[in-house]
Protein backbone atom coordinates (compact mmCIF):
# COMPACT_ATOMS: atom_id res chain seq x y z
CA UNK A 1 0.00 0.00 0.00
CA UNK A 2 1.21 3.68 -0.67
CA UNK A 3 0.26 7.33 -0.21
CA UNK A 4 0.03 6.64 4.04
CA UNK A 5 -3.23 4.02 3.72
CA UNK A 6 -5.17 6.99 1.70
CA UNK A 7 -5.82 4.79 -1.42
CA UNK A 8 -5.42 0.91 -1.46
CA UNK A 9 -3.00 1.39 -4.95
CA UNK A 10 -0.99 -2.47 -5.76
CA UNK A 11 2.50 -2.44 -5.46
CA UNK A 12 4.07 -3.35 -8.81
CA UNK A 13 5.85 -1.90 -11.83
CA UNK A 14 3.49 1.18 -11.81
CA UNK A 15 4.26 1.89 -8.00
CA UNK A 16 7.46 3.24 -8.83
CA UNK A 17 5.87 5.42 -11.35
CA UNK A 18 3.62 6.71 -8.46
CA UNK A 19 6.37 7.58 -6.26
CA UNK A 20 8.50 8.91 -8.19
CA UNK A 21 8.65 12.71 -8.47
CA UNK A 22 7.26 14.70 -11.62
CA UNK A 23 10.15 15.30 -14.34
CA UNK A 24 11.93 18.43 -13.46
CA UNK A 25 13.69 20.87 -15.86
CA UNK A 26 15.78 23.72 -15.12
CA UNK A 27 17.33 26.30 -17.22
CA UNK A 28 20.23 28.78 -16.09
CA UNK A 29 22.65 30.51 -18.53
CA UNK A 30 26.78 30.10 -18.34
CA UNK A 31 28.89 32.99 -17.38
CA UNK A 32 29.04 33.60 -21.69
CA UNK A 33 25.26 34.00 -21.67
CA UNK A 34 24.86 30.11 -23.37
CA UNK A 35 21.10 29.08 -21.93
CA UNK A 36 21.59 25.77 -20.97
CA UNK A 37 18.68 22.87 -19.66
CA UNK A 38 19.24 20.68 -17.09
CA UNK A 39 17.08 17.08 -16.29
CA UNK A 40 17.73 13.87 -14.29
CA UNK A 41 18.18 10.67 -16.59
CA UNK A 42 17.72 7.40 -14.94
CA UNK A 43 18.91 4.23 -16.66
CA UNK A 44 15.72 2.36 -15.45
CA UNK A 45 14.04 5.10 -17.55
CA UNK A 46 15.53 4.09 -20.49
CA UNK A 47 15.09 0.69 -20.32
CA UNK A 48 11.63 1.44 -21.80
CA UNK A 49 12.51 3.76 -24.37
CA UNK A 50 12.31 1.08 -26.96
CA UNK A 51 8.85 -0.10 -26.07
CA UNK A 52 6.28 -0.01 -28.42
CA UNK A 53 2.62 0.79 -27.10
CA UNK A 54 0.90 0.20 -30.59
CA UNK A 55 1.99 -3.49 -30.25
CA UNK A 56 1.96 -6.25 -27.92
CA UNK A 57 6.03 -6.83 -27.93
CA UNK A 58 8.82 -4.50 -27.13
CA UNK A 59 10.34 -3.05 -30.45
CA UNK A 60 13.48 -5.67 -30.22
CA UNK A 61 12.12 -8.70 -28.95
CA UNK A 62 9.68 -9.94 -25.93
CA UNK A 63 11.90 -9.47 -23.34
CA UNK A 64 12.98 -6.35 -21.55
CA UNK A 65 16.31 -5.06 -22.56
CA UNK A 66 18.50 -4.70 -19.48
CA UNK A 67 19.79 -1.23 -19.91
CA UNK A 68 21.83 -1.07 -16.88
CA UNK A 69 23.82 -3.31 -18.03
CA UNK A 70 25.28 -1.04 -20.64
CA UNK A 71 25.43 1.96 -18.68
CA UNK A 72 29.16 3.05 -17.78
CA UNK A 73 29.37 2.29 -13.77
CA UNK A 74 29.84 5.65 -12.10
CA UNK A 75 25.85 6.20 -14.53
CA UNK A 76 23.81 3.08 -13.09
CA UNK A 77 22.02 5.53 -9.94
CA UNK A 78 21.48 8.21 -12.80
CA UNK A 79 23.30 11.82 -13.35
CA UNK A 80 21.95 15.22 -14.76
CA UNK A 81 21.67 15.89 -18.54
CA UNK A 82 23.20 19.29 -19.30
CA UNK A 83 22.38 20.65 -22.97
CA UNK A 84 22.91 23.55 -24.69
CA UNK A 85 21.95 24.36 -28.18
CA UNK A 86 25.17 22.75 -29.45
CA UNK A 87 26.55 20.49 -26.27
CA UNK A 88 25.37 17.93 -23.97
CA UNK A 89 27.17 16.93 -20.50
CA UNK A 90 26.49 14.29 -17.87
CA UNK A 91 27.08 14.96 -14.08
CA UNK A 92 26.78 11.87 -11.82
CA UNK A 93 25.64 11.03 -9.39
CA UNK A 94 22.45 13.24 -8.98
CA UNK A 95 22.82 15.49 -5.87
CA UNK A 96 20.03 15.08 -3.58
CA UNK A 97 17.39 18.18 -4.20
CA UNK A 98 19.27 19.07 -6.87
CA UNK A 99 16.16 21.00 -8.65
CA UNK A 100 16.33 23.62 -5.61
CA UNK A 101 19.91 24.56 -5.91
CA UNK A 102 20.86 28.11 -7.06
CA UNK A 103 22.57 28.77 -10.48
CA UNK A 104 25.65 28.90 -9.57
CA UNK A 105 26.02 25.67 -7.95
CA UNK A 106 24.67 24.39 -11.35
CA UNK A 107 27.03 26.23 -13.41
CA UNK A 108 30.09 24.26 -11.66
CA UNK A 109 28.64 21.02 -12.13
CA UNK A 110 28.31 22.20 -15.22
CA UNK A 111 32.27 22.75 -15.50
CA UNK A 112 33.17 19.67 -14.17
CA UNK A 113 30.75 17.87 -16.13
CA UNK A 114 31.78 15.14 -18.70
CA UNK A 115 30.76 15.88 -22.23
CA UNK A 116 29.05 13.29 -24.25
CA UNK A 117 28.43 12.96 -27.77
CA UNK A 118 24.34 12.28 -29.66
CA UNK A 119 25.38 8.83 -30.21
CA UNK A 120 25.69 8.36 -26.52
CA UNK A 121 29.62 7.48 -26.04
CA UNK A 122 31.39 9.70 -23.91
CA UNK A 123 34.60 11.54 -25.22
CA UNK A 124 37.46 12.89 -23.22
CA UNK A 125 37.46 16.48 -21.83
CA UNK A 126 39.79 18.59 -23.53
CA UNK A 127 42.93 19.64 -21.53
CA UNK A 128 43.37 23.41 -20.64
CA UNK A 129 47.05 25.42 -20.19
CA UNK A 130 45.26 26.91 -17.50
Amino acid sequence: MCCGGMFNLPSGPFHSLLTRPPAVKRQFFDPNGVSWDVWDVSPHDLSRADYDRRGASRAHGDAPRPLTASVYPELRDGWLCFQSATEKRRFAPIPPDWHDLPDGVLRVMLDVATPATATGSVVPRPMTNE
